[in-house]
């Protein structure tokens, strides 16, 4: 096994991320290794700030938002990553974080209508403060996102579609650019997925891309174990 103690799981909406944690965290089981996994919208997740008002799953924004400034919400995010490294350094097993470090934090504050450079600096600290754990990050990349997008809305029906809407038009940076709908919710998408471009193209993480898994999923997934040294 690769000598690091936290995998992240990141991609846009639609990549796939739940489902290869999940299956990540079963594969290093069958193979004897330790694995703690934690979903985007898992209860009592020790890193989404505000807890059950945290914006994910199918958790709308507009309370969170009401609670929070962005400069509260930064600080409150690492104070829990502090807590979070620590006890992940004294645990036995790989830590495994499905939407972190960019949708369940960064998405957050883009929606919030933080200034690039403030998300830029965040997310240089908490790199910062997971470097103890030796952190990798495997990225599941969508070269047609707004299609994606399009066959999830199709897939998951109209209640999934009007809380993605509701999620992106009820939010500071929804009110102040006008997003409405389903086409607000892919102009928001298109520029969180400029965000994460250009915070990966600066961050110091070790990383496996891979694009467009959909099809090709065993293939994904020997690559991750590959990347893993499992």
């Amino acid at each position: 096994m690769r000598n690091t103690k936290l995998v992240f799981i990141e991609g846009l909406p639609g990549s796939g991320k739940t489902t290869t944690a999940g299956i990540l965290a079963a594969m290093l089981a069958q193979r004897g290794i330790a694995a703690s996994c934690f979903l985007e919208d898992q209860a009592e997740h020790p890193l989404n700030v505000g807890g059950a008002l945290h914006p994910a799953g199918r958790t709308p924004g507009a309370a969170l938002f009401a609670r929070y400034a962005p400069e509260a919400y930064v600080d409150e995010s690492l104070q829990r990553w502090r807590a979070y490294v620590t006890a992940a350094e004294a645990a036995d097993a790989v830590q495994i974080l499905e939407s972190y470090p960019y949708q369940n934090s960064v998405r957050i504050l883009l929606q919030m209508d933080d200034p690039i450079d403030h998300i830029r600096a965040y997310a240089s600290a908490v790199e910062d403060l997971v470097l103890p754990l030796r952190p990798v990050l495997v990225y599941l990349e969508r070269r047609d996102q707004t299609g994606a997008l399009q066959a999830i809305a199709a897939q998951r029906g109209a209640d999934w579609t009007a809380f993605v809407a509701e999620l992106v038009s009820d939010s500071p940076l929804g009110r102040r650019q006008g997003l409405q709908g389903i086409e607000g919710a892919l102009a928001f998408m298109s520029d969180y997925k400029a965000v994460i471009d250009e915070l990966l193209r600066v961050s110091r993480l070790p990383r496996l891309v891979l694009v467009d898994c959909a099809g090709q999923w065993e293939n994904c997934h020997r690559q991750i174990l590959e990347f893993l040294e499992v």
